[in-house]
């Protein structure tokens, strides 16, 4: 899956239909940590009590730490954390070589131009 070119969601919002490069169409949960399947009675009342809940109290911070919370695998947030902490060490560096130099000697170039590798 190369470059994905179109996305919809099922007639009942449960399920993301994604169409890519190479012919091939995706079915994703919308979701991803829904039980899929038939629940017991008892079970569909839980998950409904629980919703009800998060959605009265969605307000309240820490309820919405909860809510907002979504779980990682470790070596995406290792990687994520290891690029924030090189980008952040080229940030400091770049400021510090520009507070020692003479004024005018180093150029600010935009982010927005810095990070273009190529231009098809």
């Amino acid at each position: 899956m190369q470059r994905v070119f179109c996305v919809k969601f099922s007639c009942d919002a449960s399920y993301v239909i994604s169409g890519s490069d190479d012919t091939n169409l995706r079915l994703w949960k919308a979701k991803a940590s829904e039980q899929l399947g038939v629940l017991l009675p008892r079970e569909q009342k839980k998950h409904e009590y629980n919703e009800a809940v998060k959605n009265r109290y969605k307000h309240l911070p820490e309820v919405k730490r909860i809510v907002r919370h979504r779980h990682l695998p470790k070596p995406v947030y290792k990687a994520a954390a290891t690029l924030r902490e090189m980008t952040e060490s080229r940030r400091k560096k770049h400021e510090k070589r520009k507070a020692h130099s003479a004024p005018g000697s180093i150029i600010e170039e935009p982010l927005r131009k810095r990070k273009i590798i190529k231009v098809e």
